[in-house]
């Protein structure tokens, strides 16, 4: 099949929901998706229809779910859904949403600064909850929406499909049968070197203060006037969104964390700026970061500038062999552990490289020994078949009907949205930062820092 590094999401879904998908063939340990009867179905109310949220509810509705309402504080956006599905109610009231007694639980894409308190609303007015990723917009949210789950009782499934994705469950399945060995390095990439990549979506031609509820929109983040682009293009700020850490660190450090069996790094350093989107942004266009979770680190370059290879890349680097993930398939790269002898003793005498060699006839790892004989371990490549988000909104069906915790439960998004809030942090106050697991608690090495921030 074609890469889907060249086609979006949706392009994605629409080719599979003909092929295997449909068909609910099983692939490299992700479970095959098997579609429930009508009177099983999951009722949502979709919350924040812009372009993932559109997304989504094309995905639950081919899940098998019911979609009852859909919020948005665009008319574009609401007319756009009653185009996917035609008599949808729809509002600008998210708490209509909630009120519904019809609906099991809320789907929540509106902008980051948005998802807490959303959430909350939805978990105390007794709905569960599948939020996009990153969970929440700062670290004392992300506290505080574990808090709230746990006293409800409410389901939470955090929106980064990367875990659902059959090749990450390939992935794990190399890991943790040992074929690569102790992994002490871990390396993270993200490319998206084009304006879309870069979040200067375009901006309909009848933005204005008639068709947003701007005032709503604006909720907890500083008062301002009417301006498109920050509702549109909300990911370029601050106070809406978290920056490349919150959009794409999550994707590739929830692989991290699932394969590894950790929720918080140690500590992290980052490092960036604005070189090249210049003028319509405060969120760094290059965002680098060093992570330390103790027993191995972790590396994060994120880069809206340039390209190399495209999408989103993760290499696991163990001592046996190295695991690669990215957006459609998985690769395990084994080493055969023969060591190379000839540079070294070529500067030897002929009489101690004949005795050196002599030694170590029977050595299985020694080029002068019998490592030669040994069979080659192959490479072995694995594509999925599908994208991920269906079979990550089954599993959070399967967690409504069951109340047993789904892939990416709370506590999951919690330690992810941690790490990513980390890496802002660090970037924004200019120091490194360590964070405190039982505590719960942020410090940096130069002195207090500033939690609220994103």
């Amino acid at each position: 099949m074609k890469s889907s590094r060249n086609i979006s999401r949706r392009e994605f879904i629409d080719r599979v929901a003909t092929g295997s998908a449909a068909l609910g063939l099983a692939v490299g340990g992700a479970p095959a998706i098997v579609h429930p009867s009508p009177g099983e179905r999951v009722t949502m109310g979709i919350i924040g229809a812009g372009i993932r949220g559109q997304e989504d509810m094309e995905a639950v509705l081919r899940a098998g779910g019911n979609v009852a309402m859909a919020c948005d504080l665009y008319d574009g956006h609401l007319r756009r859904v009653q185009e996917i599905q035609p008599n949808t109610p729809v509002t600008k009231d998210y708490r209509e949403v909630l009120e519904r007694r019809d609906i099991d639980a809320v789907l929540i894409a509106t902008s980051d600064h948005w998802h807490a308190p959303i959430a909350i609303d939805a978990m105390k007015a007794g709905k569960d909850v599948y939020c996009e990723k990153p969970m929440t917009h700062s670290i004392p949210e992300a506290l505080e929406m574990v808090k709230v789950s746990k006293e409800t009782g409410r389901v939470v499934q955090v929106g980064s499909q990367s875990l659902s994705m059959q090749s990450t469950h390939k992935g794990k399945e190399w890991v943790d049968s040992g074929q690569i060995g102790t992994i002490y390095n871990i390396q993270c990439e993200i490319y998206r070197p084009d304006p879309i990549g870069a979040w200067k979506y375009p901006i309909p031609p009848d933005a204005s203060p008639q068709t947003i509820d701007w005032d709503r929109y604006l909720g907890n983040a500083p008062k301002r006037p009417f301006e498109a682009a920050r509702f549109f293009q909300f990911r370029n700020w601050w106070d809406y969104g978290t920056g490349l850490a919150g959009d794409e660190y999550v994707h590739l450090l929830s692989r991290v964390h699932y394969l590894m069996n950790v929720q918080y790094p140690l500590s992290a350093v980052a490092n960036g700026g604005i070189y090249h989107w210049k003028g319509d942004r405060d969120v760094p266009d290059i965002h680098n970061t060093l992570y330390d979770y103790g027993k191995f680190q972790v590396v994060v370059l994120g880069n809206l500038v340039s390209n190399f290879d495209g999408g989103e890349i993760v290499r696991f680097m163990g001592d046996k062999g190295t695991v690669v993930l990215t957006e459609e398939s998985a690769m395990l790269l084994p080493y055969d552990e023969e060591w190379d002898y000839g540079y070294p003793l070529s500067s030897w005498p002929k009489d101690l490289k004949q005795q050196f060699i002599a030694a170590h006839k029977n050595d299985p790892t020694a080029d002068v020994g019998t490592a030669w004989k040994r069979p080659k371990r192959k490479k072995e490549q694995f594509r999925q078949t599908r994208e991920g988000t269906v079979d990550h909104i089954l599993n959070f069906f399967a967690s409504v009907k069951s109340r047993q915790q789904p892939i990416e439960n709370v506590d999951f998004g919690c330690g992810t949205a941690v790490a990513c809030h980390m890496a802002n942090i660090s970037y924004r106050e200019k120091q490194r930062v360590f964070w405190n697991a039982e505590r719960l608690e942020l410090t940096g090495e130069k002195g207090p820092v500033d939690v609220s921030l994103s």
